[in-house]
């Protein structure tokens, strides 16, 4: 290795092994995993869920293209709708897809109760309601899930004959900061 070479390896190195100590102080999160359920209820005297618009497709279509709703969930830690109460479900759910009931969320799992109290999750994405599993997006959270990103798996647990009452379990898989920003 002539000199030249030599007076620009250490540089490179110090450049390196300082990028790397970056890159490792940003990726400083570890992984979340946890599971609630979710209990809608459509019939009138306990609705959960309410429409609030529709288009002119809406009755024309299988798919229920264009209904839009608003969520006010209950979320508990099993199936079961009388075990530990954890919050709310709250959001926007809409009708988007002309062939397939698929939905679109935009909701926040509001946590009032349990080991997460004061926290929430913000998910988004396509639930397409035929799938044995579906994927959303978690995106943002409050208080223990600060910073929060990942996804969340959900699929039917049971929905009833007249399918005016379903419940749903979500398995969440989130990135949380190792090191939580403080409060001020």
């Amino acid at each position: 290795m002539n000199t030249s070479s030599r007076k620009l390896l250490f540089p490179a190195l110090f450049i390196v092994a300082f990028l790397t100590t970056i890159v490792s102080v940003e990726s400083a999160d570890y992984m979340k995993r946890f599971r609630f359920y979710l209990h809608d209820d459509f019939r009138v005297e306990n609705a959960t869920v309410w429409p609030v618009a529709h288009s002119d497709l809406t009755n024309v279509l299988p798919s229920q293209f264009g209904l839009t709703l608003v969520t006010d969930t209950p979320i508990t830690a099993t199936a079961d709708k009388d075990s530990e109460y954890l919050g709310q479900m709250q959001g926007l759910v809409q009708y988007s897809d002309k062939k397939k009931s698929v939905i679109t969320v935009c909701v926040n799992a509001v946590f009032s109760g349990g080991k997460y109290n004061g926290s929430s999750l913000s998910l988004v994405g396509k639930n397409a309601l035929g799938d044995e599993t579906r994927e959303m997006s978690v995106v943002a959270g409050t208080g223990a899930f600060r910073f929060a990103r990942g996804y969340i798996i959900s699929r039917t647990i049971s929905l009833s004959e007249d399918q005016n009452h379903a419940v749903y379990e979500y398995d969440a898989t989130l990135l949380l900061p190792l090191y939580p920003a403080e409060d001020n």
